[in-house]
């Protein structure tokens, strides 16, 4: 953080967005609609942020989108829902009002304004449908197909996902690719036409070229300066060759970089436990929050991210590194368990992704020890491997060498480290009460999701014996879809001072602020909902706020 300097800014405007993802996006396209001038900073050499690499499916309840359909939802529903899922956990119980009111003018907003639009994906609702005020679809959105070459030259330069094919969520591109129409799929590639989180990414950023808002790729947000009264006037940011380069922002600056998870000290400090693989593009490591809590922000929800199981093919790289590959519906299937490092099972395996590897924390008093969080295995036979895809492996193919294969149960436990004694014991008690559609352990086959997850084909979908050799091990491991806690804020997005007041000139939103539903996910694009709800908010109320005056500084102070 710098206090005072005698330096003058290298570029002076209204706006500076810290980041590129949906929020980020949203904000710099509201505040420039208010008649604000807006440069954005992004910190790699591509435009989407973790928005871009997602399914990019925002959760808003009431939208216009169910309307059309004549699908009812109310807000007094939505609350209902959302504060049984968060069971007091929210930062801020207002806030909640705020995100149901004001998400679904936001999509109308966008809608109305801007070439983004959405679809209700069939069939796909809430994640807890069956709970009081929840729905069995409309409040997930599918972004449409968008024509990445209306970019023109930023047409590669919008983030990809290296595995999700350019379908929509409804088309399948984020489940079993089982019915995929191959046909379209070459079609759209052919003509650079994008979906999901790309889609949403792309249409958005068309939106800010066609305002003309100056876009700096390679230029990260580094620290925030800030004048004698506490106010934060401007950026200093670091160009592709190393300099400095110092901006103004004579209303505001929004910080919407994303999460911290690739930040190992970060996570230690705040997080329950170790985030080993995350989801997310590598670059989140945390620079928002830091630069926030270098100018006194209080802070929200930092225990709390999106978790999600992640499982790895080892031959699947992206940007120099392994890919962690997000959750594997196969999981919630018949013929499959997970067990710990005992050869133990400790978790209904069809629970939603988020909920699944809170469990990975979980501690055991007797011994002392995460029993779960290390040496997590997925075992499942050949029936399975016959009839599904499992990370990258199709039915059909034979096994790649990377997985744990044997001819027995006990073989298989020897190979990857476990007691065969219990593996076997394990298998053999799942499989006593599977081949009759029962687990009185875990009460697998119960919940909406698993249901949801296999296409409500009935609980032999869910619980089938583990029987037919070989048999697999896959590893799983703790992963995040980005952490969830940051700078508290207020109802425009306005960073919150450990005294409890707004910090003059600082907003927050997305991964890079705190997750006003605390530790629940409610549906598919519970993470992107509030974020683009809240840059709608931040852009609104920055590109408002009277201009200042931020060039009479006098003295270098960098404390």
């Amino acid at each position: 953080m710098i206090l005072k300097t005698t330096m003058k800014w290298d570029v002076e405007t209204d706006v500076v967005v810290i980041g590129s993802g949906g929020a980020a996006l949203t904000t710099a396209i509201l505040a420039h609609d208010q008649g604000a001038e807006v440069i954005i900073l992004e910190k790699s050499d591509q435009i989407g942020g973790t928005t871009a690499f997602s399914g990019g499916i925002p959760w808003i309840p009431n939208n216009r989108y169910m309307k059309e359909l004549g699908l009812e939802d109310s807000h007094e529903d939505a609350k209902k829902y959302i504060t049984k899922l968060t069971h007091g956990s929210e930062p801020n119980p207002d806030l909640i009002d705020v995100f149901i009111e004001n998400g679904a003018k936001m999509i109308d907003y966008l809608h109305e304004h801007t070439p983004v639009k959405f679809s209700v994906p069939k069939g796909y609702g809430d994640y807890y449908a069956d709970l009081p005020g929840g729905v069995k679809e409309g409040r997930s959105l599918d972004p449409l197909p968008f024509p990445l070459n209306d970019l023109g030259d930023w047409s590669e330069k919008i983030r990809r996902n290296p595995i999700f094919p350019p379908l929509t969520l409804e088309e399948g591109g984020a489940v079993d690719p089982a019915d995929i129409d191959f046909t379209l799929v070459a079609s759209r590639m052919e003509k650079n036409i994008t979906t999901m989180g790309r889609a949403l990414a792309g249409s958005l950023f068309k939106a800010v070229l066609d305002r003309k808002i100056v876009t700096l790729t390679l230029t990260p947000g580094k620290e925030l300066v800030m004048n004698e009264e506490g106010a934060v006037i401007g950026v200093r940011a670091e160009k592709e060759d190393g300099t400095n380069c110092f901006i103004g922002a004579r209303k505001g600056v929004m910080i919407a970089s994303g999460g911290f998870e690739w930040n190992k000290e970060l996570v230690r400090s705040f997080l329950k436990g170790a985030i080993t693989h995350p989801h997310t593009p590598a670059y989140n490591e945390g620079d928002g929050l830091i630069m926030a809590m270098e100018a006194g922000a209080a802070l929200g929800n930092m225990s709390e991210a999106w978790w999600s199981p992640a499982f790895v093919d080892p031959t699947v790289e992206y940007e120099g590194r392994v890919y962690n590959q997000i959750d594997s519906q196969a999981r919630t299937m018949a013929n499959s368990i997970i067990v710990n490092q005992h050869g133990k099972r400790f978790v209904n395996e069809g629970s939603t992704y988020m909920d699944l590897p809170k469990s990975f924390y979980t501690y055991d008093q007797n011994t002392q020890s995460l029993p779960n969080q290390s040496n997590v295995y997925m075992i499942f036979d050949q029936q399975l491997k016959d009839r599904t895809l499992i990370v990258t492996m199709a039915p059909g193919e034979k096994a790649p060498d990377w997985i744990a294969q044997a001819d027995s149960i006990r073989e298989l436990a020897g190979q990857i480290g476990l007691d065969p004694d219990q593996l076997e014991a394990t298998v053999e008690r799942f499989n006593e009460h599977a081949r009759n559609q029962e687990d009185p352990d875990f009460n697998r086959g119960s919940l909406h999701f698993e249901k949801f997850a296999t296409g409500f084909q009935g609980p032999e979908a869910m619980l089938g014996p583990i029987e037919k050799g070989p048999f697999y091990a896959l590893p799983i491991y703790p992963g995040s879809l980005g952490t969830n806690g940051g700078p508290r804020i207020n109802e425009n997005g306005q960073v919150m001072s450990l005294r409890g007041e707004a910090i003059p000139g600082l907003y927050a939103a997305g991964n890079a602020a705190m997750g006003i539903l605390g530790g629940a996910y409610p549906g598919a694009g519970g993470t992107i909902g509030p974020a683009l709800t809240f840059g709608y908010l931040a852009g609104k109320h920055v590109g408002n706020v009277a201009s200042r005056e931020i060039s009479e500084l006098e003295e270098v102070l960098q404390p």
